[in-house]
C-alpha cells in the first residue's frame, strides 16, 4: 500500500486510494493529526491531539510548528529535562501519522498489507536541505519508506484535477494558505497529450494562519490590556490566549464578530472581536501573499480557467473577497481546504512510475565547487560554483561534474551549493553551501585517479549520485553529509 502524507505546520493528513478515488486514513470525525509534540516523564512523549490537550496545562513542554523550524541550527527542544532533536520531534510525528494510517485501514479492513511507501508534499521552494531533513526524519525516525516529494499546490492541482467535478484541458492556478507557508502553482491538466499534468510556474512566501493566528492573539492581548493595563502574560496565559484566537478566527470564518472568555491569575477577561477589525490588522500579510499571485500571474500573460484556493486558512472570507475584487474576470474557488494536498499527495503515490502523468521542473541549481585552473594559476581566488543541474530543467534531471582527483585515503569530499543561479558557474557567495559529497570506497583506486560524479534529480524530487573511478570504470558509494545549521 501506498499512501500521500501532507505533513503540515499545524495539521498533518495521511491518505490513500481507495476503490480508485483518495480519502483520508482518519478516525471518523477527525479533521487531522496535529503536528503538536509534547514530553513529560509522567506521561511520555505525546503526539496530535493528545499533546494539544496536554500542552493546555503545560505549555512549556510542548513544541508546536516544528515543520518552520527545521531549517535552523538544532539546540534541541528541552522538556521536562529531556532534550529532543528537531530531527526526533519530526520522526515522532511521522510515526504516530503512519500508525494512525495503518489503524485506520485496518480498522476498516482496506488493505491486507503494511504500508511500503509515502509520498510526502512539501512546500513550493523548500530547500534540499529541508527536504532531506524531512526524508531522513520519516526514514530513520518512523521506518517509512519514503518514494518521493510533491510540491503542495502541485499536490492541490492534481487533486482538483481528479474531482467527480474536474475538468480536462483547463489552467489553474493553486493558492495554498497553510499554516506556515503560502504557496502558489499554475498548473494545466491535458490528458490527450503526453504529459497530463504540466507544473507552468510554483512559487512560495513564509507566510502562513500562524501569522494571522499572532495577529489576532496581539489583538486580544491589547484589548485585554484596555481594561487591565498592567497586566502581564505568563506561558499559560499565552497558551489559553492562542487556544481563544483560534476559536475566534474560526467562528470569524462565519460570523461577523466573536467572543472568547480568558482566565489569567484567577480573572474572567472577556473579549470580543469583529471580523471588520480582524481583516484590517492582517490586510498587509494577505497582501503579501497576493503579490506572489500578481508576479505569477504576470509572467504567465495567458489564459487562467479558474483561483482554486487550498490550506485550512483559505478558509478566511477575506481570501475569496479579495480574489473576487482584485481578478473579477476568474472565477475563484474553495476546494477541500484541508484535504487536496493530502488526497494529491495520495494519487501521485500511485502514479509515481507513470512517465507521463506529471511535468515539474527543478526548483533550484544545483553545482559543485571547486577552484577553475588551479593546477594552472594556483590561486584560490579563482573558487566558482560549478552548475550540475539547472534551475527549470524538466524532472527528472542529470548532469555530471568534471573530475575530480581521489586523495591518499582512496575518497574524496566535493561540496555541493544550491541556488537560483541558471549560470555555468558562479561565485559561492552567489548560492547556499548545503553539504558535502563523500565519495568513498573506491575499490582499486589509486591517489590522483579521477572521477566522474554524475547527479539525477528524479521525478519524485529525490537526489540520486553515481561516482565512477574513470582508469578503473568501478563505481564508487557516494554519501551526502548536510551542513549542520
Amino acid at each position: 500500500m501506498r499512501i500521500g502524507i501532507d505533513f503540515g505546520t499545524t495539521f498533518s493528513l495521511p491518505a490513500g486510494m481507495i476503490n480508485g478515488k483518495p480519502e483520508t486514513l482518519l478516525p471518523n470525525g477527525e479533521y487531522g493529526i496535529p503536528s503538536v509534540f509534547y514530553y513529560h516523564s509522567e506521561t511520555g512523549v505525546q503526539i496530535g491531539q493528545p499533546a494539544v490537550d496536554s500542552a493546555e496545562i503545560d505549555p512549556a513542554n510542548a513544541k508546536r510548528e516544528i515543520k518552520m523550524d527545521i531549517n535552523q541550527h538544532d539546540n534541541g527542544f528541552n522538556a521536562d529535562g529531556r532534550n529532543f532533536l528537531r530531527k526526533e520531534i519530526v520522526g515522532y510525528i511521522f510515526k504516530e501519522i503512519a500508525r494512525v494510517a495503518q489503524d485506520e485501514t485496518s480498522r476498516r479492513a482496506l488493505f491486507s498489507q503494511n504500508i511500503d511507501g509515502v509520498v510526502i508534499s512539501i512546500p513550493a521552494a523548500f530547500t534540499f536541505r529541508e527536504q532531506e531533513f524531512i526524508r531522513n526524519a520519516a526514514e530513520n525516525g518512523a521506518g517509512l519508506k519514503v518514494l518521493g516529494f510533491i510540491r503542495e499546490p502541485v499536490a492541490a492541482a492534481i487533486s482538483y484535477f481528479n474531482a467527480p467535478s474536474g475538468e480536462d484541458q483547463k489552467t489553474i492556478l493553486v493558492y495554498d494558505l497553510g499554516g506556515g507557508t503560502c504557496d502558489v502553482a499554475i498548473v494545466r491538466s491535458d490528458k490527450k497529450s503526453n504529459e497530463w499534468y504540466k507544473v507552468l510556474d510554483s512559487e512560495m512566501a513564509r507566510i502562513g494562519g500562524r501569522d494571522w493566528d499572532q495577529i489576532l492573539v496581539n489583538l486580544i492581548k491589547r484589548k485585554i490590556r484596555e481594561q487591565e493595563s498592567k497586566i502581564r502574560f505568563d506561558d499559560q496565559a499565552e497558551e489559553d490566549i492562542l487556544a481563544a484566537a483560534l476559536k475566534i478566527k474560526f467562528s470569524l470564518s462565519r460570523l461577523n464578530s466573536a467572543k472568547a472568555g480568558i482566565r489569567i491569575s484567577r480573572k474572567l477577561y472577556s473579549v470580543a472581536v469583529t471580523r471588520e477589525e480582524f481583516e484590517r490588522a492582517s490586510f498587509e500579510i494577505l497582501q503579501s501573499t497576493m503579490k506572489i499571485v500578481d508576479n505569477m500571474k504576470r509572467k504567465f500573460n495567458g489564459k487562467i480557467d479558474y483561483i482554486v484556493c487550498v490550506g485550512g486558512s483559505s478558509n478566511m472570507p477575506q481570501v475569496r473577497n479579495f480574489f473576487e475584487k482584485h481578478y473579477p474576470d476568474v472565477p475563484t474557488k474553495i476546494y477541500e481546504p484541508e484535504k487536496a494536498i493530502a488526497f494529491g499527495a495520495a494519487i501521485y503515490a500511485e502514479n509515481l512510475t507513470e512517465d507521463k502523468f506529471l511535468r515539474d521542473f527543478c526548483k533550484f541549481s544545483y553545482g559543485a565547487r571547486y577552484i577553475e585552473d588551479f593546477e594552472k594559476y594556483h590561486d584560490e581566488n579563482r573558487l566558482r560554483i560549478f552548475n550540475i543541474i539547472y534551475k527549470n530543467t524538466k524532472l527528472p534531471a542529470s548532469g555530471e561534474s568534471s573530475s575530480w582527483k581521489i586523495d591518499a585515503s582512496n575518497s574524496t569530499y566535493i561540496a555541493i551549493y544550491e541556488s537560483e543561479n541558471t549560470s555555468d558557474n558562479y561565485m559561492p557567495s552567489d548560492g547556499t553551501y548545503i553539504g558535502d559529497i563523500e565519495i568513498k570506497d573506491l575499490r582499486g583506486a589509486k591517489k590522483d585517479d579521477e572521477t566522474l560524479l554524475t547527479m539525477t534529480i528524479d521525478k519524485g524530487n529525490m537526489m540520486h549520485l553515481k561516482a565512477v573511478d574513470q582508469r578503473t570504470g568501478k563505481s564508487a558509494e557516494v554519501d551526502i553529509h548536510l551542513q549542520d545549521y
